[in-house]
């Protein structure tokens, strides 16, 4: 895992910046990238790239420039990678096929001669996790894409400045760094940040004019002209759900799945450890995980007081079953304050949490950095890919028996399932917010269309496909987010493409369903339990999955007690709410969560939480 930036000036200018300060705009990423640094640079554009070594870590230094020997009517392509290609190995005998040479065993550099070589045809035939750039000096063009489920993140803006260059850089904190980047809230995005606590929307970012790249999206980019002349399209999109395996088969297909895409991403040549939850999903990988290695480390966070805790329990008694070296991260009491700690993540991402389980992550990462380790492998992405999240399925299933259509299905969710609901916003932002954020209809559109992209409002399954191209990504990228503010490569491999064709296959039946015995029992992750029923404790596979314990409520509140995030609230708040908010213990204590959030960031950042 590294960090990527870069800044590409339009017509005959040159890049903003002198030396010095593009390298200090860099190094705002050093926690993504400290084992490296480097930069490359014509009269137009600057690249530049932090390195966190994996692979092949004594080679491999970046940007790459690739040529072939024999000479290349095209120019040469400069090359950033960030992430992980998982099957670099294979691409690299195809490219060898092609005439290629390489240097090092980096995945970094297969990626670089395929994307010189193949172009944009390279990024289908990647599996990983990665956000990739590359540009080719002679037709002053740049691409920008990113791994299908939005593992590693991706921003670009054009300068607000009379420049109009392009700007890039794997984090939003970074960009805001540059001089003429805006600062400008996007009432849209933050509007929905309130509803669902993400930060990103389509492409959309919480800074106006700042946007992502799509989860297997590609941004090509022309800087000939006077402004840039920008192309977003997607090279990968979920597949639909074809359900033709029941039974037997579709548990063999899962489990080859699974044990394969696990086998993919253990490749490192550093350690990897494994991050236990307590759940089924981080079970099952480690227990595949278990017989590669003499011994093996895992690392559980324990929230709460410790004491009454059943995901510690559960845990323990996995690295028991497992036999490896266990260490417990207590959040509580870690070195650092809960809220020093929350307040410090925001102000270093330049973007307000999502869920409070960041936190505990980012203590996590801290405690498997500090044992020395840069990898670990976790459970994230089974959920939305095989049916996990209770709540939700039980208010799909609901909303599927009436099929009300996609528009109308998504205005239910996200009225049920918010942290502060599209109605209740007139009464609780402050005049002119409600009209800046459109009412929400961005939201309520992007989330009917996930859903019509599914199959129909009437189908259970289609919530599946919304929450695998929604939810997923933001899980994802606070996952990325929290480990890499420690310098640790969070590894998922439920989130992989073949895992997702193989659920794809999978009947619903097979993954979520009503109970048998007409019970108001809902049965999740089915096929996943009877996978691996027999090589897990039954303890395990039949614990319901369960919110990590934080208690962020006091924690909200402590921080709502600030005088400047109190007066960063003040444009965003009608005043009875904001009394509401204010109280200790708040009013309304689901809503002071991300209301905190967003006065941090406004105090931390120079946001203004104006909508216009």
């Amino acid at each position: 895992m590294c960090g990527i930036i870069g800044i590409l000036a339009c017509s005959r200018n040159t890049p903003s910046l002198a030396p010095s300060g593009r390298r200090r705009f860099r190094d705002v990423m050093a926690h993504r990238g400290p084992d490296d640094a480097g930069e490359w640079n014509d009269s137009h554009a600057w690249i530049g790239h932090r390195r966190l070594a994996i692979m092949d870590p004594g080679h491999g230094q970046e940007p790459i420039v690739r040529q072939r020997a024999n000479g290349d009517a095209g120019g040469p392509t400069i090359v950033v990678f960030n992430g992980e290609l998982l099957n670099h190995l294979e691409l690299r005998a195809a490219l060898e096929a092609e005439g290629e040479r390489f240097e090092t065993g980096c995945d970094a550099e297969t990626a670089a001669a395929a994307v010189h070589l193949w172009g944009v045809r390279a990024l289908d035939r990647f599996r990983g996790m990665f956000a990739i750039a590359w540009y080719r000096p002679k037709d002053r063009e740049l691409h920008l894409a990113r791994d299908p489920f939005g593992v590693i993140p991706l921003h670009w803006t054009v300068a607000s400045d009379e420049s109009h260059e392009f700007i890039f850089s794997s984090e939003l904190g970074t960009l805001m760094q540059h001089p003429a980047v805006s600062r400008r809230v996007d009432p849209v995005t933050l509007s929905a940040y309130l509803s669902t606590i993400r930060v990103t929307m389509g492409e959309r970012t919480m800074i106006d004019g700042v946007q992502t790249v799509r989860p297997g999206g590609l941004v090509r980019v022309l800087t000939d002209e006077a402004e840039p002349r920008i192309t977003a399209t997607r090279w990968w999109t979920p597949p639909r759900a074809t359900g033709e395996l029941t039974g037997a088969a579709a548990i063999d297909c899962l489990r080859s799945a699974v044990s394969e895409s696990l086998a993919a991403h253990l490749q490192s040549d550093v350690e990897v450890c494994g991050l236990l939850s307590g759940g089924i999903d981080s079970a099952a990988l480690l227990t595949l995980a278990r017989p590669r290695y003499d011994s093996f480390r895992t690392f559980t966070a324990m929230g709460g007081d410790g004491e009454d805790d059943p995901d510690r329990a559960a845990a323990a008694l996995m690295a028991s079953r497992l036999e490896t070296d266990h260490q417990e991260v207590p959040v509580l009491s870690s070195s650092e304050p809960p809220t020093v700690r929350w307040r410090r993540m925001v102000r270093s991402l330049g973007m307000p949490l999502g869920t409070p389980n960041e936190i505990a992550i980012n203590a996590l990462a801290e405690a498997v950095r500090g044992a020395g380790v840069k990898v670990a492998i976790g459970g994230e992405g089974a959920d939305e890919l095989l049916g996990g999240y209770e709540p939700i399925l039980r208010l799909a299933l609901a909303i599927a028996e009436t099929d009300p259509g996609p528009e109308a299905a998504a205005a239910l969710l996200l009225e049920s399932a918010s942290w502060i609901s599209p109605s209740r916003k007139a009464a609780f932002l402050a005049a002119g917010w409600v009209e800046a954020a459109r009412h929400d209809a961005v939201l309520i559109d992007e989330t009917a269309a996930a859903i019509e992209c599914g199959g129909s409002s009437g189908d259970p399954r289609s919530y599946l496909h919304w929450l695998q191209m929604v939810n997923l990504p933001g899980l994802l990228g606070r996952l990325n987010a929290s480990c890499m503010l420690a310098s640790v490569e969070a590894r998922p491999p439920f989130a992989d493409r073949r895992v997702a064709d193989a659920a794809a296959r999978i009947a619903t039946e097979d993954l979520f369903g009503w109970a048998d015995d007409g019970s108001d029992v809902l049965r999740t992750k089915t096929v996943l339990r009877s996978a691996f029923r027999s090589a897990l404790p039954a303890a395990i596979i039949e614990r319901p999955k369960a919110s990590f314990p934080m208690p962020f409520t006091p924690w909200a509140s402590e921080i709502l007690q600030d005088d400047a995030v109190q007066s960063s609230l003040e444009p965003l708040l009608d005043p009875t709410a904001m009394s509401a908010v204010l109280t200790d213990p708040p009013s309304y204590p689901l809503q002071a969560w991300p209301l905190a959030n967003l006065g941090l960031w406004s105090v931390e950042t120079g946001v203004l939480l104006a909508p216009n």
